[in-house]
């Protein structure tokens, strides 16, 4: 699997901080911006500058909107979350393609959540969530964190047979020649793996990616699959000798 790159990592916030930490000691970003309400505007102004030193990151934007509650507030927090990405693009490094993305949507309220989790879906970041740990325990960043892969490497995931998806995750690379004659993966298949940044190449062949091993293993690292499997086939089979069959 290659590198993994540390990740630009916007964090919707309220009023708790505390978990702030521990995305920063399980991911270790390349920068941070905080979207929030106005009622906590300067408190992450201030944060932001002394996590930037402690946690070695580059420091975002804070961007914030003061109408949270109204029916606006989802378009503001839109707004808000485009605002950083907008200064990761002006004032960020230069790079050669786009940066992973971060989305954290343990603190604020319900409907920053879900902003947050579409989001992921339109620009390709992956959300993730911070666990509380139980009472008496400390927290474990790599245990207490939650991630969801990008939602349409997923779906990719789903499709793809699960004993090729066992084979890529245990090779982890190979030649071409290797992958033809000891799985089921074809050029059609090989093609939109690629094409969705989950199976790599270079000089020596294939490689699985970040984006590619974090959803083949949440695929076939749990016991999900088949069911998630058999849903996906209910709901994007539009054969009608399907649908006869389906229901008698």
């Amino acid at each position: 699997m290659e590198e993994e790159s540390r990740p630009v990592m916007i964090l919707f916030m309220g009023g708790t901080e505390e978990h702030a930490v521990t995305s920063f000691q399980r991911y270790y970003p390349e920068s941070v911006h905080i979207v929030t309400s106005d009622k906590y505007a300067e408190k992450y102004e201030s944060l932001l500058d002394q996590w930037s030193g402690e946690y070695d990151f580059r420091r975002g934007v804070v961007s914030s909107v003061d109408d949270l509650f109204e029916p606006s507030g989802m378009t503001s927090l839109i707004g808000a979350f485009y605002g950083a990405l907008n200064d990761e693009r002006d004032n960020g490094p230069e790079r050669s393609h786009a940066p992973r993305l971060a989305i954290g949507i343990t603190g604020g309220t319900m409907h920053m959540a879900v902003t947050g989790a579409y989001l992921s879906q339109i620009v390709g970041g992956f959300v993730f969530y911070v666990l509380r740990p139980k009472e008496g325990q400390a927290v474990v960043p790599n245990r207490d964190v939650v991630q969801f892969p990008i939602a349409d490497t997923m779906k990719v995931a789903l499709q793809t047979n699960v004993n090729d998806i066992h084979y890529l995750m245990r090779k982890q690379h190979g030649t071409m020649e290797e992958l033809s004659s000891e799985s089921g993966v074809n050029e059609y298949w090989f093609n939109t793996l690629r094409n969705y940044g989950m199976l790599g190449v270079n000089d020596d062949g294939w490689y699985v990616t970040v984006h590619g091993g974090d959803a083949f293993n949440y695929v076939a690292g749990t016991g999900i699959w088949k069911n998630f499997h058999t849903m996906m086939d209910f709901f994007t089979n539009k054969d009608d000798d399907s649908e006869d069959e389906m229901f008698g």
